[in-house]
């Protein structure tokens, strides 16, 4: 089968969230919410036992597809995956770091990773080429020796995974985020060097999110989107929370956690699972970075699979290693019509699930495209409410909270995207004007041939679609 991707975009959680793409198939063995942890590889159900490993990129919040009868390449994306921080409290993303940048961890860090490597490696797992350190005051992931390109720097399998999936709720992203937070309540003995390295409910690292600004610093975002979205949020965790006696503030807490570092994977065998993998969502961000996040299935007798992050160049030892949580900035609209899933993230998305502003020039080009077209419409009147001059005054305050800080900056950063890519649109529409007759037939008759393209390679897409999905109901 040709490489295939089954990608969702979910900006938001609202209860009537973006359905995922396909449904899910629940293992029999699978509780109602209870987790499975570290759980058995699960065996083929029916089926010629001949079927081959099929391998697939993944990144941060996306679906992984894994081909049953042959040797399949298939691009994925986290939905809110990896939560490793992009300079949160700071309210930006950082490119990637220098060796002179990283400081050793904290002895509270360094006592909780000490934990941790072997907590991986006890479940088949290999976290030896990295290790904990502080990058600028934030908890990051650096080399413990120089990586080759290509090579792998972590190897996650699937059975250190925490599978938070609810079967029954698969519309619903506050059902995932409370399986978590059960299972988080309950503490289980082998599961806490991962826990104990995620944020807690009371950490810094939630008040850059917007589910936890109060009403007035959600108003000072300017982005009427973000805060529709997140009164749905706080909505449906209010209702979740008195139907589960819980905390309300917890169920947040959760459903903020699970946006960040819950990835969604496309099980040949089983469907749509929402996984946590430990290590993999402790890289920070880098919309610039190289590496590549990839998934390969093992079909043959019992379903196995090994989560990797690749080296896309190489790195030497002490410097911090980032991922993408969205697709390259760099190509035009995201994919450049060859797209397997590398959607590039607005920072309306970056916030919303991961509560940092990434200001490099990529994703300020995508935030540009984005302010001018139709599903922005009403964002950049809301932004006249104030200045530029007036938000970099803000931001030049002291004492000011993380969350305000984060909310003006976010403003104001969409700002210079909007004014640059208004400035770029006017440039091109005179350059237009300016071209002779025959060089605008010649480039209407281009634009047609690669409508013409993308058209038939959709297509192809759609054609592989049905053959995979003829090839998963066949294995099962």
């Amino acid at each position: 089968l040709e490489s295939l991707t089954v990608l969702t975009t979910m900006v938001s959680l609202p209860p009537a969230a973006t359905a995922w793409s396909s449904p899910h198939v629940a293992p029999s063995s699978r509780a109602a919410w209870r987790l499975e942890v570290a759980p058995q590889p699960l065996q083929r159900r029916s089926g010629p036992a001949a079927a081959v490993a099929s391998e697939g990129s993944l990144h941060p919040g996306a679906l992984a597809a894994g081909a049953a009868a042959a040797a399949a390449s298939s691009s994925l994306r986290p939905w809110g995956s990896s939560s490793g921080r992009s300079q949160a409290r700071r309210g930006a993303a950082r490119r990637v770091a220098v060796n002179a940048a990283a400081a050793p961890a904290t002895i509270q860090d360094q006592a909780l990773w000490e934990q941790f490597p072997r907590f991986i490696s006890a479940r088949g797992g290999n976290m030896e080429n990295v290790v904990l350190a502080r990058v600028d005051g934030v908890r990051g992931m650096v080399a413990a020796r120089d990586i080759a390109e290509g090579e792998s720097i972590v190897e996650i399998p699937i059975e250190a995974s925490v599978d938070i999936t609810d079967p029954k709720n698969e519309k619903d992203p506050s059902a995932v985020a409370l399986n978590f937070l059960k299972l988080y309540r309950e503490k289980p003995e082998e599961l806490q060097p991962y826990f104990e390295m995620l944020p807690s409910p009371q950490s810094e690292d939630m008040e850059t999110m917007p589910d936890f600004f109060s009403d007035e610093e959600l108003q000072l975002l300017q982005c009427p989107p973000i805060v529709q979205k997140t009164q749905l949020r706080r909505g449906l965790c209010t209702r979740r929370a008195a139907e589960a006696e819980l905390p309300q503030e917890e169920v947040r807490w959760a459903l903020c956690t699970v946006a960040q570092r819950a990835f969604s994977v496309m099980s040949p065998i089983d469907g749509l699972l929402r996984l946590m993998l430990p290590g993999i969502d402790m890289f920070n961000h880098d919309a610039h970075a190289q590496h590549k996040m990839k998934v390969r299935w093992n079909l043959e007798g019992y379903v196995t699979a090994v989560f990797k992050v690749i080296a896309g160049s190489p790195i030497k030892k002490g410097d911090e290693i980032r991922i993408c949580y969205g697709g390259s900035p760099f190509r035009p609209d995201g994919c450049g019509g060859d797209c397997t899933g590398d959607i590039a993230l607005t920072n309306a998305q970056y916030l919303q699930r991961y509560g940092f502003v990434d200001e490099c020039f990529g994703t300020t080009m995508v935030d540009g495209k984005w302010l001018v077209s139709e599903e922005a419409a009403g964002i950049p009147e809301a932004l006249a409410q104030t200045s530029l001059q007036e938000d970099e005054a803000m931001l030049a305050a002291e004492n000011t909270s993380a969350a305000v800080r984060t909310a003006v900056r976010f403003r104001a950063h969409l700002k210079r995207a909007l004014a640059a890519q208004r400035e770029a649109d006017a440039r091109a529409a005179k350059a237009q004007e300016a071209k002779s007759e025959a060089e605008k037939a010649a480039d209407k008759a281009a634009q047609k041939k690669r409508e013409e393209e993308a058209r038939a390679k959709e297509a192809n897409a759609e054609e592989a679609r049905k053959q995979l999905m003829q090839a998963i109901s066949e294995e099962i």
